[in-house]
């Protein structure tokens, strides 16, 4: 019998740093890929996007569910950056969160109180009713498919967010900057805060695998090269050698393309910087009117300034969290990760992201001038631009007979939809529940993606539950949340 590796083999180094290996043909009894049935593992993600769909005041709800429903739907703006994807990912509209004002003023199953928000992080997430405060009152989907599906893996969940701060120095988030909750040992349901440094996110996954019991001169040594950023594959480097020599020429490649992209992940994680925090102050005096030809923000504001505000390139952190999981997942060392873009009722400055003068919670409040809910959906887009590229990349990863999104659910969701605000009793409110929208992308289980589908006010957790089981969840309640939405799989 020739050699054959675990696919829980780990490419070991000095003091016993190691680095997961993607499926090869050597883990599979030597068989090529197209004849194994290697049965890989389920996969679950969820994104999410603190903004609601639409604008104050602005009659049009949207411009991301398409006008057509069923197949060969139609892009908008919001939707754009799916493109060639849309075949892999389903949009799901016309849901809904119920509220108090519904039920006689009390808050209803998976439902929240008439204020909006941080009252809908917990029907939102976990399909239980707002509890009151800014928590959810039962564990969410992440940590329910964590316990089902994670078996061995090194890290049960992975739990990121883009958004590195705040940006208020006036306030708190209060809640808003969290998207997962379990139960703990007590019963109790807690918070699992999210990793925001792509750094100490690179390290825990690829370079701290140094066990209890090396000698403090080992330790010393291992800690310096990190520190100066000595890549972490120099130090396995010859358990590589050792073992490129018992590969084929297929393995070759893909072990050579997953060290290419760990080294660039490497090289891109080692250049963030630190946050910049507690910026949203009032600014100095400006001096002189800018020269001719400099930025003017839409309200009248400096660019250039505004360029300095609540951003610290979240653009390049939104990559290195995308490929950080990506890897994560090729090396299964998870299988269920959180990605959260921005935080419920953001204030990221959008400006660097999407040339719009704000931050991202006011595009649904005051926007562009005339047309609130075109600013919103840029805004949208920026974050389903992320979303889009995760999707490409596990299709993009070859693994048994297919690729690595026909074993994954991933869900897309935002903070809120558009139109009555029971709180103010206003119509067309970005401060809404009503005529909200989910995208599901992959085909674990049976899912069948590509497909608009509008409901008859199902709540979103339908849309969880309908993801949990498609990875081998068996259940068919998220919370008080009942269901799953059968067009969504195969029949």
């Amino acid at each position: 019998m020739g050699t054959r590796l675990s696919r829980r083999h780990l490419l070991r180094g000095l003091g016993g740093i190691g680095i997961g290996l993607p499926l090869m043909e050597i883990m599979l009894d030597g068989k090529a890929f197209a004849q194994s049935s290697p049965n890989p593992p389920k996969r679950y993600m969820v994104f999410f996007d603190g903004q609601s769909l639409g604008g104050d005041d602005d009659p049009i709800h949207n411009q991301f569910v398409p006008n057509t429903i069923g197949r060969n739907y139609d892009l908008k703006t919001a939707l754009v950056p799916l493109g060639a994807l849309k075949d892999d990912v389903s949009v799901i509209s016309n849901l809904k969160i119920p509220w108090a004002g519904e039920n006689g003023g009390s808050v209803p199953a998976g439902g929240r109180r008439d204020a909006f928000h941080v009252n809908t992080i917990s029907p939102l997430l976990s399909g239980m009713r707002d509890p009151g405060g800014t928590r959810c009152d039962g564990p969410t989907s992440d940590q329910l498919v964590a316990n089902a599906i994670a078996g061995s893996t090194a890290f049960p969940t992975l739990t990121y967010r883009v958004q590195a701060d705040w940006y208020l120095s006036v306030s708190a988030p209060y809640g808003r900057e969290a998207i997962s909750y379990k139960r703990d040992t007590s019963n109790r349901v807690v918070v699992v805060p999210p990793q925001t440094s792509p750094r100490q996110a690179w390290n825990a996954l690829f370079s701290n695998f140094t066990p209890m019991g090396v000698d403090p001169a080992t330790a010393a040594r291992i800690d310096r090269d990190l520190r100066a950023r000595k890549s972490v594959l120099d130090l396995v480097r010859g358990d590589t050698e050792r073992l490129v020599v018992k590969l084929g020429a297929a393995d070759k490649i893909r072990l050579q393309r997953h060290l290419d992209e760990l080294r660039d992940l490497e090289r891109r994680v080692a250049t963030i910087a630190p946050p910049q925090t507690s910026v949203c102050m009032p600014p100095a005096d400006p001096g002189a009117d800018p020269s001719v030809g400099s930025p003017q923000g839409n309200d009248g504001t400096n660019n250039t300034y505004m360029q300095n505000l609540g951003y610290s390139n979240e653009q390049q952190r939104a990559l290195l969290f995308v490929d950080l999981i990506h890897l994560a997942m090729v090396c299964d060392l998870t299988r269920v990760a959180t990605l959260q873009l921005t935080m419920f009722q953001s204030h990221l400055n959008m400006f660097s992201l999407t040339q719009q003068a704000t931050d991202c919670h006011e595009l649904g409040h005051h926007g562009i001038p005339g047309s609130t809910t075109a600013a919103v959906s840029g805004g949208i887009a920026w974050h389903v631009q992320h979303f889009a590229r995760m999707i490409q990349k596990l299709k993009d990863t070859p693994e048994g007979n297919g690729n690595m999104l026909d074993n994954s659910a991933l869900v897309f969701l935002t903070e809120g939809g558009h139109g009555f605000d029971p709180e103010t009793n206003e119509q067309n409110s970005a401060h809404s529940s009503e005529n909200m929208a989910v995208l599901l992308a992959g085909r674990a289980g049976g899912l069948q993606p590509g497909q608009h589908v509008r409901t008859n006010q199902l709540h979103p957790a339908n849309v969880l539950v309908t993801a949990m089981k498609a990875v081998g969840v068996q259940t068919d309640t998220l919370g008080e949340v009942t269901g799953d939405i059968p067009q969504l799989r195969m029949q």
